[in-house]
């Protein structure tokens, strides 16, 4: 269980630190803040409950003290945040594009 905690820790920040890097770099907001603000509220609640498991997962430094009320301070400058944010836009434009029968 301990490492699909650890796991679970490690997807949550990835999420919140691309979307932060879209939201406060790119002017993008692909998700509602509703939803945002439930990652976030979700990572919190994870990171009080294993604090052992949180210290141990990815992005741990960066993440402490992190209260889930804001991306904005978050170090999204890591090429792999921010390859995963250009990759779920371009994602976002190819769908947004699509139209039936894969006319555009």
């Amino acid at each position: 269980m301990r490492n699909e905690v650890v796991e679970l820790i490690e997807r949550k920040r990835r999420q919140v630190l691309v979307h932060s890097f879209l939201y406060y770099q790119l002017n993008e907001n692909i998700i509602s803040d509703f939803i945002f603000d439930d990652w976030c509220k979700h990572l919190v609640e994870l990171t009080n409950t294993f604090p052992k498991e949180a210290q141990a997962a990815a992005f741990h430094k960066e993440f402490e003290g992190f209260d889930g009320s804001s991306g904005y301070d978050l170090p999204f400058h890591y090429p792999e945040i921010q390859n995963a944010g250009h990759r779920i836009l371009a994602h976002r434009d190819k769908v947004k594009n699509f139209k039936i029968g894969g006319r555009k």
